[in-house]
């Protein structure tokens, strides 16, 4: 959801800025102070901000550097009553995306607005990200991995959603080495492992002869995960009174060891991982509320295999040249019906089921020149037949929606954004850049077919 900050001390500018904001279906907050705007914009992540000038507590195009530095690295639009030159100028210099006027007409603001979005839009999936072993890459693995990519580069707190295998773990390492924290510590927290006896040690630390057997103090993984990423696998397992627990650490990122007199600080960043449904976990009384919404402040759903079947010849090249190499055997191949095999089957298990499987072949074929069908394990085999005979009737859906498809408004708009880029990237191709042509096809006048490509960054020629 795209977050705009609102900084400006005339509550008329604030409420017109707000209500676009939101007609538009975003979220939009508001405050009348510099020392305000800086402190929310620290604290929480946002896209775009807009910022006067002149403010109760300060300039804000001296303190439009702060702005532009911070972790999310929002797009920054200067707003003034009193528009001048070289305010302008130091404002774009300075990296702010616009300078604008309050008494420009409401269709120049909406135009600006659309303009700043779309370019953070873009920006952040053009971002570089480091795959580690995420291996794939049609269209739904890449929108994963750019979505990813953008989270990478925010503070907030990340949920990961998918089912058992699709490799929600890989995407956690993946959000640490893309973000500010890479290079320090990475902490997993098996939550499904972890006994509700052991859980304050395990997580918190404790102190020698905290309990019969403390004969040294340790600390927790809590403390083990300050100033990297706390990885919470499962989070769903958490019994009750440990998340009540947790949710004291959330809020302040203080706590204290088992046996400890005093309070440690940890500054990790938090990443959770679930294959349940939490808001029905919520719904049952199995899951804090308030846990839940600190939790997914971002949230990154992972499709599994069977929805990108596109990637499996990349994953099975993956998983077999890693497991002749790490069994140091000559690299072999699949044939045709084992591979059309593989694309039948359903994959329940998804990426680790793969992983397994194929493992499974090299084991028996270590010696042939290329694998085959009768290299699968007699129960493989047989658990193949019945995914094939059982057919799509009989597939198990996820019982929920992991999320929600968002206002229509939103959803129109950038539709008609992306057609519109669309046929003009296309028209300005056909024309060779040729802009009579490129007019005379698209019927519009000149003004209008100017206006347009400006607006999505094309040229013709001159």
């Amino acid at each position: 959801m795209i977050r705009v900050l609102i900084i400006d001390d005339e509550q008329a500018i604030c409420m017109i800025l707000t209500e676009m904001v939101r007609s538009a279906g975003y979220e939009a907050y508001a405050v009348n102070t510099l020392a305000k705007g800086l402190e929310l914009a620290r604290r929480e992540d946002f896209d775009l901000v807009y910022l006067d000038v002149a403010l109760p507590d300060g300039n804000g195009l001296s303190a439009l550097a702060h702005f532009v530095n911070l972790d999310s690295n929002p797009e920054v639009v200067i707003i003034t009553g009193a528009s001048d030159p070289k305010g302008a100028d130091l404002a774009i210099r300075s990296g702010a995306w616009d300078y604008i006027d309050k008494g420009q007409s409401p269709l120049d603001i909406r135009l600006s607005f659309r303009q700043a979005l779309e370019y953070r839009n873009t920006k952040m999936n053009l971002l570089p990200a480091k795959r580690d072993r995420i291996v794939g890459s049609s269209p739904k693995l890449t929108q994963c991995i750019q979505h990813m990519a953008k989270a990478a580069r925010s503070s907030a707190n990340v949920l990961i959603y998918g089912e058992t295998g699709v490799g929600k773990d890989l995407f956690a390492h993946a959000l640490h080495e893309n973000s500010a924290r890479a290079g320090k510590p990475f902490v997993v927290v098996d939550c499904a492992a972890l006994q509700d006896s052991l859980a304050v040690s395990e997580l918190y630390g404790h102190r020698k002869g905290s309990f019969s057997g403390a004969t040294e103090t340790v600390p927790g993984l809590v403390l083990q995960a300050h100033g990297g990423t706390l990885f919470l696998d499962e989070i769903g397992e958490l019994d009750l009174k440990t998340q009540k627990k947790f949710l004291r650490v959330l809020e302040n990122r203080t706590f204290r060891a088992l046996g400890g007199a005093h309070e440690q600080h940890s500054d990790f960043r938090l990443v959770c991982a679930s294959n349940r449904d939490l808001v029905a976990m919520v719904a049952d009384n199995l899951f804090r509320e308030d846990l839940l919404f600190r939790v997914r402040a971002i949230t990154l759903e992972l499709p599994p295999l069977r929805e990108h079947l596109q990637d499996l010849p990349e994953l099975v090249e993956y998983f077999l040249v890693r497991t002749c190499r790490a069994n140091r055997l000559p690299l072999t191949s699949l044939s045709a019906d084992l591979m059309q095999m593989l694309g039948e089957h359903f994959w329940p298990g998804n990426v680790r089921e793969l992983s397994q499987v194929i493992e499974a072949l090299v084991a028996s074929g270590h010696t042939a020149d290329e694998l085959t069908p009768r290299h699968l394990p007699i129960d493989l085999r047989a658990l193949f037949a019945r995914s094939k005979a059982a057919g799509y009737e009989n597939i198990p859906v996820p019982p929920f929606r992991l999320s929600p498809p968002g206002p229509w408004k939103a959803f129109h708009d950038k539709a008609i954004i992306t057609a519109e880029k669309t046929y003009f990237r296309d028209l300005m191709r056909f024309c060779a850049g040729d802009f009579q042509q490129a007019k005379a096809i698209s019927g519009l006048s000149q003004a209008r077919l100017y206006s347009l490509l400006k607006k999505h960054g094309l040229r013709a020629k001159e």
